[in-house]
């Protein structure tokens, strides 16, 4: 897309002439103008070039664009999971008798909670730890949550006796309370060192990591600013993985999942876009660039205000284009408007339009941030919709883009769908190295909500193949499928 194109093109002209066409960073810069975060990454902490110091901010200033990328497209992720799997977990509770789960209860609770609901949770959480027969890990590992749903009921004492009565000595029972002490912001009973014995202990019995307890521990690291410690961590770990699978007969079994793992890892991978974009923005050669991208992932990892700060810079010293400047221009308004500061930011965003004319990629930044934001800017909309509809749709796909995610954000579904899919690749029309995998997951989300299953599932199986962990999503979007039609599903998920 347009202004992915501009972005890399940018850079590559930042990067020295002089060094051959197999040089370690262009061919990082080729993986990620492919959307291939991991492999760009893999390749620059390892490759021969991540220890010369002559390009090392060019070596910083790629790895933060990848991470950046990265940590918002698990932000878009950990959002569908909230959305899906709800109603999932929902129908397999309702069910009744012998075929019910017995663990959807807890799974059900901790959704529950995670997604801000933990007056509702308690329900589910207390059925589950009532269930006989029930392995007494799982029993304290729903004691816990329970507790943290008391904390967050403003009933702390309760949650504290719950907590202080709980057996640790499983360290995946450990792993859960450090988790639910961070989440608590409790610092004073040390959750990070909890963290840190609970993984111990498992990697002394041999046994490998549960993603559980890797969803538990990162969310201790994430929380406590120790990057490099969860980087390392998910480095190893498999995450097309499940949190639990029950057997409810020989031919029925069901898989559940944490959809907290999304949240940690776009936490970790945006502190660590921080992180690199900090120390490129040291370099004079790389300084503009970075901070163009360290001015986004501050508002969207870091502080507003670290944010505001940078942009402010960036606006007075930057010799980027004047195009940068005025997509900065809008995340400044879009801080603003956060802190309410500003009495009508959406005034500034529609005056910042009408000077740029029709620049869609400009029109597109101001949707963008609206959509963040839940800022209402029904009289943008009109416009750019005017402006798609009279022009090249290839010129414009980036905006049909920015309506779509408007509409979608909007509850808005078939409208969300048709600009979408508007705006994507139609011969590559679920390839990542053609398509931003955001603009995927947000179709993908038109489609479920639209029931057009099918569609939905084949966006994720072809974005499996470059990220593993979309495979909670598939799974709760097949279960969705498959109740609805009373049926196995046509879709199958290997």
């Amino acid at each position: 897309m347009k202004r992915v194109i501009i972005t890399v093109s940018l850079l590559f002209m930042a990067i020295s002439t002089a060094h051959a066409a197999e040089d370690v960073l262009a061919k990082a810069m080729k993986l990620y103008e492919k959307r291939h975060y991991e492999e760009t990454i893999a390749m620059l902490r390892s490759g021969p070039d991540s220890a010369d110091q002559a390009r090392q901010g060019m070596l910083n200033l790629t790895l933060g664009m990848a991470y950046f990328k990265n940590a918002q497209l698990h932000r878009e992720l950990y959002q569908a999971a909230a959305s899906v799997s709800p109603d999932y977990l929902k129908k397999l509770s309702a069910t009744q008798g012998q075929a019910r789960s017995r663990f959807v209860d807890l799974y059900l609770g901790d959704l529950l909670l995670e997604t801000g609901k933990p007056g509702v949770a308690v329900t589910y959480l207390e059925k589950f730890a009532r269930t006989e027969g029930i392995d007494p890990r799982y029993r304290s590992i729903a004691t816990v949550c329970l507790g943290l749903c008391y904390h967050h009921t403003n009933q702390a004492q309760q949650a504290q006796d719950v907590w202080g009565a709980i057996d640790t000595t499983d360290p995946e029972v450990k792993a859960e309370l450090a988790a639910a002490y961070s989440k608590a912001g409790l610092s004073d009973k040390e959750p990070v060192a909890l963290a840190d014995a609970a993984l111990a202990e498992m990697k002394r019995s041999g046994k490998p990591l549960t993603m559980r307890a890797l969803k538990n521990v990162l969310a201790v690291y994430a929380r406590a600013g120790l990057t490099d410690k969860g980087l390392e961590l998910l480095r190893h770990a498999d995450l097309k993985g499940y949190s639990y699978r029950e057997s409810l007969s020989k031919t029925k079994i069901i898989t559940f999942y944490d959809i907290a793992l999304l949240s940690d890892v776009a936490a970790l991978y945006g502190k660590a876009s921080i992180g690199y974009l900090e120390k490129a923005a040291l370099d004079p050669k790389a300084r503009d660039a970075a901070t163009f991208y360290l001015s986004q992932a501050y508002a969207l990892f870091g502080s507003i205000e670290q944010s505001s700060k940078v942009a402010a810079a960036f606006l007075i010293s930057s010799q980027m284009p004047q195009l940068y400047k005025e997509r900065i221009r809008v995340w400044q308004a879009a801080n603003r408007y956060q802190k309410s500061t500003a009495a009508d930011v959406v005034g500034v965003w529609e005056e910042l339009a009408r000077k740029q004319g029709e620049d869609p990629d400009l029109l597109a930044e101001v949707l963008f941030a609206c959509t963040r934001l839940k800022a209402e800017c029904a009289q943008l909309t009109k416009k750019s919709a005017a402006i798609v509809e009279a022009g090249d749709g290839k010129k414009f796909g980036i905006l049909n883009i920015a309506i779509g995610k408007y509409y979608l954000g909007k509850l808005d579904f078939a409208r969300a769908a048709a600009y979408l899919e508007a705006g994507r690749d139609k011969s590559n029309k679920n390839k990542i190295e053609s398509n931003d995998p955001a603009l995927l997951v947000e179709l993908a989300e038109a489609y479920y909500r639209t029931k057009k299953y099918s569609e939905a599932l084949e966006i994720y199986f072809e974005m499996s193949k470059q990220f593993p962990v979309v495979r909670q999503i598939q799974e709760a979007m097949q279960g969705m499928y498959a109740m609805e039609h009373k049926s196995a599903g046509d879709v199958k998920i290997n």
